[in-house]
């Protein structure tokens, strides 16, 4: 009735990143702000806006525009057949910006869980106290709990917020050879959410599991998982029903071993502790983190590109095919800022927001 309307999703973000105020990598750490449900992932996104990363791109970025330069002054001056820009300088400058750029690659592994949850995969072999420790862990009965072993037939994820990460529980079917067409199903399930959690919870029986039983069934895991290295974490349960220590467990020095009792809630803040610290031991303190499938995109081809002029030096190619895929990088770098950008890419990370951000 006066002018005014509704504002669009994320409509107030936009007019920051198009009058300068913010580049588009803090335009987007403003949204991951907002949906935040865990400290941690609040001071990732916290950082980024700030313009941490974003000055690490514009620094690299800029550092090619000067080399750049020089290549593209043999271009406008053939006959001078003079090399404007050194090729050895030129050969360390790209080793240093591939090296950054692959830590960056490298950092995504971590930023997306955090950003996300860490998943955790709770596996072991039947009626070993798998839904037990679920409900143990996040202290509500979410799963049912049955003498009967394979009650278990399908997934059961939940989440905890541990010292400020976000953690995806997945409570998985018991790992045995079945007949039964649903429970081998469930079983499948079972070995697909080992390859996609970050850290895997082995709960076995601590009064009927051999040593030997252990190791060969962490054999059998590796075989089916994509990442051999995997955080694994024992996790000796039924500690309630102990006669005497577990002695042969002692000698465990490669692999963390927590020995509780899921029934009685025992012990399962030792294992907590250990979760946290897992993670924290991955995160290199102020070092950038990334947790955009965008930037991570984009960081990986802008390496390739400069991976292909890397070898085109040492080949001893043409300036023209030196500027060509330098220019390759400094545009992906480019569309991680937002210096160059186009319409789609704005719409799809702007149309995320709540309206009146």
């Amino acid at each position: 009735k006066h002018g005014a309307r509704m504002a669009q999703p994320g409509e107030f973000t936009l007019r920051a990143f198009l009058n300068g105020k913010l580049d588009l990598s803090q335009a987007e750490a403003v949204a991951d702000l907002i949906n935040a449900e865990a400290r941690a992932a609040h001071q990732m996104a916290l950082r980024q806006m700030r313009g941490g990363f974003s000055s690490e791109i514009h620094a690299m970025r800029q550092q090619l525009v000067d080399f750049v330069s020089l290549v593209e002054l043999e271009l406008d001056f053939p006959e001078e057949d003079v090399e404007f820009a050194d090729r050895s300088q030129l050969l360390a400058l790209l080793g240093s910006l591939r090296q950054n750029l692959q830590k960056l690659i490298q950092s995504f592994r971590i930023g997306n869980v955090i950003k996300h949850g860490v998943p955790v995969a709770i596996i072991g072999k039947p009626n070993v106290g798998k839904s037990t420790l679920l409900n143990a862990l996040l202290n509500e009965e979410r799963a049912i709990v049955s003498e009967i072993p394979g009650t278990t037939r399908d997934t059961i994820e939940d989440t905890l917020v541990l010292d400020g990460i976000t953690f995806r529980f997945i409570d998985t079917a018991g790992l045995r050879e079945s007949q039964d067409v649903i429970e081998n199903l469930g079983i499948e399930r079972t070995y697909e959410k080992i390859n996609q959690a970050r850290i895997v919870l082995y709960v076995f029986d601590v009064n009927e599991t051999s040593l030997e039983e252990v190791m060969a069934n962490l054999e059998d895991f590796r075989h089916h998982m994509e990442d051999p290295d995997k955080k694994f974490i024992l996790v000796a349960n039924k500690t309630d029903l102990l006669v005497e220590a577990p002695r042969h467990f002692a000698n465990f020095v490669d692999l963390e071993t927590v020995f509780i009792s899921a029934k009685r809630r025992q012990n399962t803040s030792v294992l907590t502790d250990l979760l946290v610290k897992s993670i924290k031991d991955m995160v290199v303190t102020d070092a950038t983190v990334i947790s955009s499938a965008r930037h991570l995109e984009a960081i990986t081809q802008a390496e390739k590109a400069l991976a292909r002029v890397e070898s085109d030096i040492r080949a001893g190619l043409s300036a023209d095919l030196l500027s060509s895929d330098i220019r390759t990088a400094l545009h992906y770098l480019g569309e991680i800022t937002g210096s160059i950008t186009n319409e789609e890419i704005l719409g799809n990370i702007f149309s995320k927001f709540c309206i009146g951000k």
